[in-house]
């Protein structure tokens, strides 16, 4: 089963992250639509955003969407470069480098509808979408396409880049925070059906805070 692709960020965007074994898909996902925002390649730190969504605790358990929208605002992001991101925990009482630039910018949470998501990649926007996972996220296989059936196994985070069809059915282009070694180099697609069914929350960045 083939996707004909009608839109696709993916030559616009940096490398695929990987966020290891920690809870941070939020910080990442959302760290790709802030630089596709910012029009730039220059990687943001999700150590940072996640540090401060999270109340300052890097070994927090995930932080939800209002988080993240809150640290976005303030106090923002710096550079990868300048705060980078630990595979592993942080160290015992670690905390983000003083003194940084950071780059801020306002959100705004969107209804959990399929066509909204369209609208939004449609206007230049890649949005954060909050998701429930399947089995097929964890054994992705050709055509990396994600089941919509099966016991959903967690909440996870993604940010959509691409738009398409399979036959007659709309479907989304997904980035993950899971290397590139998951499903097509860190990509996949979301159908009306998984959308439908497994679609919790939609972030879009929009204005930048000076």
């Amino acid at each position: 089963m083939n996707v004909t692709i009608r839109l696709d960020y993916r030559p616009r965007l940096g490398p695929v992250r990987d966020q290891g074994g920690r809870p941070t898909c939020l910080a990442h996902a959302s760290t790709t639509a802030h630089e596709h925002a910012r029009g730039s390649t220059t990687a943001l730190s999700p150590e940072y955003l996640h540090y401060f969504a999270s109340g300052n605790d890097s070994t927090h358990a995930g932080v939800d969407f209002s988080n993240v929208s809150r640290a976005l605002l303030d106090p923002g992001q710096p550079t990868e470069t300048d705060c980078p991101y630990h595979a592993d925990e942080p160290p015992p009482a670690w905390a983000p480098p003083a003194d940084l630039t950071l780059y801020r910018r306002q959100s705004t949470s969107e209804e959990q509808s399929p066509d909204v998501v369209e609208a939004l990649l449609d206007a230049g926007h890649v949005p954060v979408l909050g998701i429930s996972t399947t089995d097929a996220f964890y054994s992705p296989a050709p055509p990396w396409i994600m089941s919509s059936t099966g016991p959903i196994r967690g909440l996870h985070a993604v940010v959509a880049v691409g738009i398409g069809t399979t036959h007659t059915t709309r479907s989304f282009l997904i980035r993950n925070s899971w290397g590139t070694e998951w499903a097509d180099a860190g990509h996949a697609w979301l159908d009306d059906s998984f959308m439908s069914q497994h679609l919790r929350d939609v972030l879009v960045l929009t204005a930048e805070v000076k």
